[in-house]
């Protein structure tokens, strides 16, 4: 998905001169393009994501548009007091490009697993945090994303994947009695709740959530309107990302609506593997989200 973005940046940048690419050495072989075609607008910073951030928020106050391109981990925790400070606070146009969501570096280890990026950021004011499930919501969604005025997080995958999913907008029918929501590339792991559910109840939906900003709140409290179970999943820690924020949506608006998380739920540290085998050891086993479905289900009849 990074080659596509990529992609997308080029093709944007023909007829857009304030776009401007910044790495912190890294991307070598994915960047290639841009730098090639554009060599007087790409900068390598070195080692150095704080730098990236602050030279981007120079950049960004004297009218360009720069997108900084790192590691998920690097781009959003080790640059967070220079995002904060900079193109939040002066709400400028900062795209920070973090590759490799939730445990995608699989073997990489702790140092490298975007398991708390949205969490940090998602507290930001007027930051935007973009989590395409696919390269069609790459293509599809890139202009619109670039347009904003404020700062953007970009939470991409490093492979390419295809999402099945509807996506949620302000558009998006309502959910079923079982909705289903899940965080950009956890939609894979959505739809094997979604079948196993199904067995269970034809009544139930699943959308992937792609966007993260200030009118999120509303989509997903106007899609639960007459859900009693929301399931969410995401490659994120269960505390802080879209969980929470489902959480925090059912208790401000008073939903009568059950939210179960399926996410990270411990430090995903020792023993290393593929990141199919991190999902298996580190995320919310599905046996226990599908029992807490039936035991749900199960007292709701008993109501009736």
């Amino acid at each position: 998905m990074r080659q596509k973005l990529i992609e997308e940046l080029c093709t944007v940048a023909r007829t857009d001169d304030r776009i401007v690419l910044l790495t912190a050495d890294l991307g070598f072989g994915v960047l290639d393009k841009f730098a090639e075609q554009f060599p007087d607008r790409y900068f390598n910073v070195g080692v150095a994501e704080q730098s990236l951030i602050a030279t981007a928020t120079g950049l960004a106050e004297a009218g360009f548009v720069p997108y900084c391109y790192s590691i998920a981990t690097f781009a959003s925790l080790r640059g967070l007091e220079f995002i904060r400070n900079g193109p939040v606070a002066h709400r400028l146009p900062v795209r920070i490009i973090g590759i490799g969501p939730g445990m995608d570096y699989g073997f990489d280890g702790l140092s490298h697993f975007a398991v708390d990026d949205v969490g940090s950021l998602r507290c930001q004011p007027g930051l935007t945090i973009w989590t395409p499930s696919d390269e069609a919501d790459i293509s599809s969604q890139f202009r619109s994303v670039n347009d904003l005025s404020g700062p953007v997080y970009m939470r991409i995958l490093k492979n390419a994947v295809q999402c099945n999913a509807a996506r949620l907008t302000s558009d998006s029918d309502p959910g079923a009695k079982i909705s289903i929501l899940s965080l950009g590339d956890a939609h894979l792991i959505g739809e094997k709740i979604r079948l196993r559910v199904a067995k269970l109840t034809p009544d139930v939906s699943h959308q992937a959530v792609t966007l993260i900003g200030e009118d999120t709140a509303d989509e997903i409290q106007r899609h639960l309107a007459k859900s009693k179970i929301c399931i969410v999943t995401e490659s994120h820690y269960v505390v802080g990302g879209l969980s929470s924020l489902v959480a925090e949506v059912v208790a401000t608006n008073g939903l009568n609506t059950l939210v179960i998380p399926s996410g990270v739920t411990s430090l995903p540290i020792g023993k290393l593997g593929s990141s199919t085998y991190l999902t298996n050891r580190f995320m919310t086993d599905l046996d226990s989200v599908l029992s807490k479905v039936q035991s749900e289900l199960s007292s709701q009849a008993s109501d009736l």
